[in-house]
C-alpha cells in the first residue's frame, strides 16, 4: 500500500512539474506561477473543463492540430477549445427582432440604442489634430502566403483597447464609447473603430483563438454592398445593427460601395460557454504573456515584425481622411 501511495505521489509529482514547465511559456513571476498552479489544481471541477481539455491538448503537444470535429472553416485558427459552442454567426442585427435577444446576448440591446451617441463621438474624430487613425496592420496578415490584410482598398483603425497597450488619449476623446464597453460583461480587452474604405476586401482569415467571439456595430455604413462571410455564412451589414460572430472561423468582408466608407466599431467578449473561473484563469495568463512579449519587444529594440513593433509603426502613419471618411470627409460632425 505504502508502494502504491508512493507511486501516485510520483506520478502526481510529474504532472505538477510539467504543468509548471508549460508555464514558463507565459513569463510569469514566482508568485504568478504559484497563483496559476492554484488555478490548474482546480481543473478536475466541472467549471475548469473546457480549460482542462485545452490544457491537457498543451502538455501532450497537440495542442497546435485540431480536434477532430472542429468544422472545416474554423481549422485555420491556431487556439482551439473543446467543448465551446462552434457557432460561425451568433446575432445578425438587421435581420431578427429585439425579443429573440438570447440571455448571454443581452448587452447588445444596450449597444444598439447608443448607437447614434457613438456614431456622433466618432464623428468628431475627424478635425482632432494628433490622435488619428492608423492603417491596420498584424504580422499574421503580413506575413499570410505574401498577402497583406487587403488585396484592395484601404482598412483603417482607431484603437481604444488593444493587450496592454497605452490607447488611453483615445479613450480620452470617447467617453460615450467607453462607457458603453464598460457596461459590457466580460469584456475581452480589444476594442477600436474599425473604417474600411470604399471598393475594399479585406482577405479570408482566422481569428488567433476560439475563447472569444467579435461584434461589429457598423456606425456609418453604405445602404448597399457591405457584408461580411464567417464560415459559410453571408451577413448583411446595416447601421446601428450589430453582428456577432465566432471569428476563429475563416472570414471575410467587402465594402462594394463606390465612395461611401463603413465605419464600424469593433470589440470582442470571452466566448460565453466559458465558466467565470476559466475567464479569469484565461485573461490572467494572457495579460501574462503579453506583458512578457511587450518587455522583450522594448528591451531588444525590436523594430521587425513584431506585434507590438507593428501596431507602434503603424501608429506613426496618418492616412488621408477621403481613405477614412470617404464621403463622409467632407461632412459636418452629425450629417451622416
Amino acid at each position: 500500500m505504502a508502494a502504491q501511495t508512493e507511486a501516485a505521489e510520483s506520478r502526481e509529482a510529474k504532472v505538477m512539474r510539467r504543468l509548471a514547465g508549460a508555464l514558463d511559456d507565459y513569463g510569469l513571476s514566482t508568485i504568478g506561477k504559484s497563483v496559476a498552479m492554484a488555478y490548474l489544481r482546480k481543473l478536475p471541477e466541472d467549471d475548469m473543463a473546457r480549460v482542462r481539455a485545452w490544457w491537457l491538448r498543451k502538455l501532450n503537444g497537440s495542442d497546435l492540430v485540431p480536434p477532430s470535429n472542429t468544422p472545416a472553416r474554423q481549422r485555420g485558427c491556431p487556439e482551439l477549445f473543446e467543448g465551446l459552442r462552434a457557432q460561425p454567426v451568433w446575432w445578425r442585427g438587421c435581420e431578427e427582432t429585439r425579443s429573440e435577444f438570447p440571455p448571454e446576448l443581452a448587452w447588445v440591446a444596450d449597444v444598439e440604442r447608443n448607437a447614434p451617441a457613438m456614431r456622433e463621438e466618432l464623428l468628431r474624430l475627424r478635425d482632432q489634430g494628433e490622435e488619428h487613425f492608423q492603417p491596420y496592420r498584424a504580422p499574421s496578415s503580413e506575413q499570410k502566403g505574401g498577402r497583406g490584410a487587403t488585396d484592395r482598398g484601404d482598412w483603417n483603425v482607431f484603437y481604444l483597447e488593444l493587450h496592454n497597450m497605452d490607447f488611453e488619449a483615445h479613450r480620452e476623446r470617447c467617453p460615450v464609447t467607453c462607457g458603453v464597453l464598460e457596461r459590457i460583461p466580460q469584456t475581452y480587452g480589444h476594442a477600436f473603430f474599425s473604417s474600411t474604405a470604399c471598393n475594399t476586401h479585406i482577405t479570408d482569415h482566422n481569428g488567433p483563438t476560439a475563447k472569444k467571439l467579435r461584434c461589429h456595430l457598423p456606425l456609418l455604413c453604405p445602404a448597399e454592398g457591405c457584408r461580411i462571410r464567417v464560415g459559410d455564412e453571408i451577413v448583411r451589414m446595416a447601421r446601428d445593427k450589430a453582428i456577432i460572430f465566432d471569428d476563429s472561423f475563416n472570414h471575410e468582408a467587402w465594402n462594394d460601395h463606390a465612395s461611401e466608407a463603413r465605419i464600424a466599431l469593433i470589440f470582442d467578449v470571452w466566448h460565453p460557454d466559458l465558466s467565470a473561473r476559466e475567464v479569469k484563469f484565461l485573461s490572467f495568463l494572457q495579460t501574462a504573456a503579453m506583458k512578457r512579449a511587450k518587455r522583450v519587444c522594448e528591451a531588444a529594440g525590436v523594430v521587425g515584425d513584431t506585434f507590438y513593433s507593428v501596431i507602434d509603426q503603424g501608429r506613426r502613419v496618418r492616412p488621408e481622411d477621403a481613405r477614412v471618411w470617404g464621403a463622409a470627409a467632407a461632412a459636418a460632425p452629425g450629417d451622416a
